[in-house]
């Protein structure tokens, strides 16, 4: 490992241009702390960190720091879903309301799997502003899931879910699994603890405690 202008880790040869690139973004582009890693061919040619990952006390962005990655969770929440699909939890094919009867209310009876999976439900937003408390009480949230109204019809366009698919994933998940388990718990037992990845959708307790993040992804 070696360090410049105080960005640490290393690139391998012909991959100079990302370090540089990478160290710009702190001397031209006020970064306060990031990370990039890259795989070529299966194998790791760059592995870079630094700044600070709090700006509040200026603790160093180390090799381990973890990061939230926002939308990039959805492809992972898909590789859930399309295991639970392989282990013939449920069909692409099949009405949601068949799993979830509640889903049903304001028009969503003939919404397949599928369309919600492939952002054509027409839920991308929720129409009623809900708090942590809500999010946090699955059963809750679910009341509130079930009771949205379509934007447009099912099927016919597709717009970005960007904020409400995991949402809808999990508790069709905790409908079909018979562990009941949400989303994050389903990811993490089946998934990420076989593989020994390093990933949640919603931290555990202990990295909330520290961080003061509820969920990653």
């Amino acid at each position: 490992m070696r360090q410049t202008n105080g960005i640490s880790g290393h690139v391998e040869s012909g991959f100079e241009a990302v370090r540089e690139a990478f160290i710009e973004n702190f001397t031209r582009r006020n970064e306060l702390g990031a990370a990039c890693c890259i795989y070529h061919s299966g194998k790791k040619v760059v592995d870079l960190w630094g700044g600070v990952r709090n700006k509040r006390t200026s603790e160093p962005w180390e090799e381990d720091t973890m990061v939230i990655v926002f939308s990039t969770t959805k492809g992972l929440s898909g590789l859930a879903m399309a295991l639970a699909n392989s282990r013939g939890l449920f069909d692409y094919n099949e009405r949601i309301s068949k799993y979830w009867p509640e889903f049903a209310q304001q028009g969503k009876d003939k919404i397949t799997v599928r369309q919600l999976l492939a952002h054509q439900a027409g839920l991308f937003a929720f129409d009623e502003t809900g708090d942590k408390s809500i999010v946090e009480d699955l059963d809750r949230l679910a009341v509130v899931l079930a009771r949205q109204k379509p934007v447009y019809e099912p099927g016919t366009r597709q717009v970005y879910h960007a904020i409400t698919l995991g949402y809808y994933e999990s508790e069709l998940l905790r409908r079909v699994d018979p562990k009941h388990r949400s989303l994050g718990k389903y990811f993490q037992d089946e998934i990420a603890t076989p593989l020994g990845l390093d990933f949640y959708i919603r931290l555990p307790k202990k990295f909330q405690f520290e961080t003061g993040y509820t969920r990653a992804g």
